[in-house]
């Protein structure tokens, strides 16, 4: 295994504006896989206790650094306080984009990014990697985002509208401070199928058992999206299953994360 060090670096005051930076021991001009962990966006789980910690491990064997996002989230139950809309996405937003600022210092090669994300972090990474699509009205609109090469999303939701294909659609409802109808600008903005561009390459995976988000979702947007996209099926794979947490997975299916992602990597250069 190669030898990472850790630090935590903060991209904002408030307490949850950091991310986790391991960076390889003697590398020079790195290539940079962010994380963002998911939690259906609510604060019940944090960086060090969802399920891509293992990812951010395994991670650990590469020669690359990893920048594992923390971010402001929404009160488990009740109003959400916390982190009322754009929050969540300003905080992710200024995460990535904050590698600009410790690029020099931390030899990072930032024309080389991969961004990996699980769940509501699938939906956070593909809308990451597609903020050039933002209007310029929004209030999520920057006007030189950090170009993301390449995205994978696991179990991911990708589209906010369909939410008769999420268990609890109420969270999404929560995130965006309303329904469609209420806020069209802010689907628009916040929609990863509203947004991905063609010059996008995005690995696309799902269990066939997902009851969390349903696999129909997923082909749909398959079908829908302007993305390069490459749409990977695990048929016995439920919503958890491919990545070890809390003593349920499947190690062939974990086996299979961790191929895919050792492809991306070399497919970075």
């Amino acid at each position: 295994m190669n030898t990472h060090q850790k630090k935590t670096v903060s991209y904002g005051s408030e307490g949850q504006q950091f991310a986790h930076l391991y960076t390889p021991t003697h590398a020079n001009n790195t290539p940079v896989v962010i994380v963002v962990h998911g939690g259906y966006w609510k604060d019940n789980h944090s960086l060090e206790t969802y399920a891509t910690r293992a990812i951010v491990d395994y991670l650990q064997t590469f020669e690359v650094a990893i920048w594992n996002v923390e971010y402001r989230r929404m009160n488990t139950e009740g109003e959400n306080i916390n982190a009322p809309w754009p929050t969540t996405f300003k905080d992710v937003a200024d995460a990535i984009d904050y590698l600009r600022h410790i690029q020099h210092s931390e030899s990072l090669d930032l024309r080389r990014v991969l961004i990996i994300g699980h769940s509501a972090g699938g939906h956070l990474a593909t809308w990451a990697a597609s903020r050039e699509g933002i209007a310029a009205d929004s209030e999520l609109y920057y006007n030189d985002p950090l170009k993301i090469q390449r995205v994978v999303t696991i179990a991911g939701i990708l589209d906010l509208v369909s939410v008769n294909d999420i268990d609890q659609p109420e969270q999404i409802y929560r995130l965006m401070g309303g329904t469609p109808d209420c806020h069209p600008d802010r689907y628009l903005a916040c929609n990863p199928s509203r947004l991905c561009h063609p010059q996008m390459v995005l690995t696309v995976v799902h269990g066939g058992r997902d009851t969390c988000v349903n696999v129909s979702q997923v082909a749909q947007f398959c079908e829908q999206t302007r993305a390069r996209v490459r749409q990977i099926m695990l048929p016995t794979a439920d919503h958890f299953s491919m990545l070890p947490h809390n003593g349920h997975w499947v190690e062939t299916q974990w086996q299979q994360i961790q191929q895919l992602i050792a492809e991306e990597i070399v497919a970075l250069g």
